[in-house]
């Protein structure tokens, strides 16, 4: 990691472990970062970090960094969460992971593995005509995940006076953090660019023109457009299926649960894909790229699930597991579609 992008790191994605003094523990785990495409294509478990409170997979090294990270998030007990009697059992951890272990093999995977290698066969002499229909689709869709993200958060505070209050209120303090640091707010930290400010940054400086530039162009976003649709549709209504402010709720933090999960895949193939892009097409025409947006997701989505991981382990009803495997297995599909229309979009 380069020095710019490791230092934006530090102070954003990683401000907690700032605070108690772990920066040089964060240099050495972003150095050593492990995920690479490649290898998850043999074993796409086998690569990744994926911290939780009681449950951290992470190289040796990484171990006691990644604790004290998973320390940042809020933990589940297992405990009865307040004097209310007779509350329903959570689901539990394992529950949780297996399911995440479903989206592993799921339609998602493929089509982010395809988006990918096509990604890495841009031609040297016509990339920029290729890629900027594809940047023209990321940009809408990388801010519909924030009201993605804040009608989440509505569904579960809609549930006051159904809902426990304190398992409820622990299920917000998780799905704040995540949407909070979308515009650069973090624990005593000043705010810093929000992402979409840094993906313009990397937009312009691989393409030498400003995103504006894109956007006034005014070519819809057409795949973009339908998964938003799709999106906010499924969260808002429980995908059409469930009435029960409960049930909706269930459903929104298992939504949730998906789109951060899947969200740590897609950044880290794409940021190992236009790494190798680089080395093959854009530094030998003398294109300086601004990292800070790949890198500070790529390092800071395994977070985000961990928190979207807990949030679920605080709220969710043990009885509401098919609720929960119903709303992944909805954004899995819907996610799919948009990638692989993208990685059509490569192959042309």
């Amino acid at each position: 990691v380069k020095k710019k992008g490791l230092a934006y790191l530090d102070s954003f994605t990683m401000s907690a472990l700032l605070a108690s003094g772990l920066a040089q523990g964060a240099a050495a785990s972003a150095a050593a970062r492990p995920q690479k495409l490649a290898a998850s294509k043999a074993a796409p478990h086998a690569h990744r970090r994926r911290g939780v409170a009681t449950r951290i997979a992470a190289p040796a090294r990484e171990q006691p960094l990644m604790q004290q990270l998973a320390q940042q998030v809020q933990e589940h007990s297992g405990k009865p969460s307040s004097a209310q009697p007779a509350l329903p059992a959570l689901i539990s951890k394992e529950q949780v992971v297996a399911l995440e272990a479903e989206l592993d093999q799921g339609l998602s995977m493929a089509a982010l593995r395809r988006f990918n290698d096509n990604l890495r066969k841009v031609p040297a002499d016509r990339w920029e005509e290729v890629l900027r229909p594809v940047f023209n689709e990321l940009t809408f869709n990388l801010e519909s995940f924030n009201p993605a993200f804040t009608s989440c958060l509505l569904m579960v505070q809609r549930t006051i006076g159904a809902s426990d209050y304190v398992r409820r209120d622990m299920a917000l303090k998780n799905l704040i953090q995540p949407l909070a640091g979308e515009y650069g707010m973090h624990n005593n930290q000043p705010q810093h660019k929000t992402h979409r400010e840094l993906f313009s940054d990397f937009y312009a400086s691989l393409f030498h023109a400003p995103l504006e530039s894109l956007i006034a162009q005014g070519v819809p976003p057409v795949a973009a457009q339908a998964l938003w649709a799709k999106m906010s549709t499924d969260i808002m209504t429980g995908g059409g299926a469930y009435s029960n402010p409960m049930e909706q709720a269930s459903y929104a933090l298992g939504y949730n649960l998906a789109i951060e999960y899947l969200a740590d895949y897609e950044k880290t193939w794409m940021l190992d894909s236009f790494r190798a892009l680089d080395k093959a097409v854009f530094s030998a025409q003398g294109r300086q790229i601004d990292w800070v947006f790949l890198e500070v997701h790529a390092e800071g989505e395994a977070e985000h699930a961990a928190i979207g991981h807990n949030a679920v382990l605080n709220f969710v009803p043990e009885e509401h597991t098919q609720v929960m495997r119903q709303a992944m297995k909805d954004h899995d599909q819907d996610f799919a579609a948009f990638y692989n229309r993208l990685a059509d979009m490569l192959a042309v």
